[in-house]
């Protein structure tokens, strides 16, 4: 953090528990707030990768107001086309995104991108210090106090857990992931593709499903393609222990033509390669005394709501404004979580939906899915999809 950026004296503080999309946004807008905020990662360095973010709503508003949208691509190639992947393997038109979705117009890229932006725009701003996280949290009325890993200890104003589904600050003051985490019967895998792929051009994305399976591949302009593996399960928690290329392989036997084992290969030979199961996360509050979950600690709605960047922006812009304007905490995160919850509620809700439309679970809902996707297909059906989706 540069001298010239250094927050006012006396300017509140804000310790902030990860440093993904939720706790780089969080900071940024604290800090622009006059805050004093400090971000802890568990990680060694800064992370990168992760798959496909459709932006918009509340999340595409916000970065507005934070001034990134600008900085934000949109790699969706105009002369790409979206292909599904019928049972004997062969490609068929597939459905493509509206142009705007929610009320705001409609952007696809890779989380990375945002993670990148957000951190260039706070870099300077903001100390990021890597490889410590929280060992133990106490608070009282006038501050909430932090031992973390590597021994030292912070004290600030506001404590603001930002690190993921799988969170340290949620575990320690709100209990173990087991009293809040729902999980869906399903796994998921992803990864970048360093090769060609069979009987697509540049810029193409295709998707195969079949009941309790699926797999996608998702193009971006100056990006490759990103492979994108999900299947169901009974015993997701197992499952993920197993090693990546062996699950998958058992579970996509047979399946997808011949970009399955394209993508499959490519697994093999990633050194970063998304394996985790599918969870969504319901707490009842989301902050006690100084202590506030953000993003995915607090509400993870899944993959499927294509949502989970977005609101994490949102829900960090929005805290740093309320924590501003009320000058009492547990007024503005009451006003805060006021706000956001119903948001949160219908994503989560809308999640439980398209989990369908990902990957069917059974024969009829693969029937249906296609029968939609035909339908949206059509000049009428492609305003009725229009319509409906914005």
């Amino acid at each position: 953090m540069t001298s010239s950026a250094l927050p006012p004296p006396g300017a509140r503080r804000a310790l902030i528990v990860g440093s993904g999309i939720s706790g780089l946004a969080a900071a940024l807008s604290l800090h622009r707030a006059g805050w004093r905020p400090l971000i802890v990662e568990r990680a060694p360095e800064r992370r990168t990768g992760g798959y496909f973010v459709r932006f918009n709503g509340p999340g595409y508003t916000a970065a507005e107001r934070l001034g990134i949208l600008e900085s934000l691509p949109d790699r969706r190639d105009p002369a790409g086309r979206m292909f599904e992947v019928d049972s004997r393997g062969h490609l068929t038109p597939g459905l493509a995104f509206p142009e705007q979705v929610n009320g705001t117009p409609l952007r696809m890229l890779l989380r990375s991108d945002l993670e990148r932006v957000l951190y260039e725009a706070v870099q300077d701003l903001v100390e990021i210090r890597y490889g410590t996280g929280p060992a133990a949290i106490t608070q009282d009325r006038d501050q909430v106090t932090v031992t973390l890993t590597d021994g030292s200890v912070e004290s600030a104003d506001l404590l603001i857990g930002a690190d993921g589904i799988h969170s340290t600050v949620r575990s320690l003051v709100f209990g173990p992931e087991d009293l809040y985490r729902r999980d869906f019967d399903h796994v998921v895998a992803a990864c970048v593709m360093d090769g060609p792929l069979p009987g697509l051009q540049e810029g193409d994305s295709a998707v195969a499903t079949a009941p309790g399976r699926s797999a996608w591949i998702n193009s971006y302009r100056d990006h490759p393609p990103v492979a994108f593996l999900l299947y169901r399960t009974d015993w997701p928690a197992a499952e993920i222990r197993k090693k990546p290329s062996a699950a998958l392989r058992q579970a996509f036997s047979g399946f997808g033509g011949d970009l399955v084992p394209v993508m499959l290969e490519a697994m093999d030979r990633s050194e970063s390669v998304l394996f985790d199961q599918v969870s969504q996360i319901h707490l009842s509050r989301w902050s006690q005394g100084r202590v506030v979950l953000l993003g995915d600690s607090a509400w993870c709605m899944t993959l499927h709501s294509g949502q989970g960047s977005g609101m994490g922006i949102a829900g960090g812009e929005l805290l740093a404004r309320l924590v501003t304007e009320h000058g009492d905490l547990p007024t503005a995160l009451g006003s805060w979580e006021q706000r956001l919850r119903p948001h949160v509620t219908r994503h989560q809700k809308e999640a439980l939906r398209m989990k369908h439309f990902f990957m069917p679970a059974n024969r009829f809902g693969r029937v249906a899915r296609s029968t939609l996707i035909r339908a949206v297909s059509t000049p009428v059906g492609a305003r009725l999809s229009k319509a409906l989706m914005g």
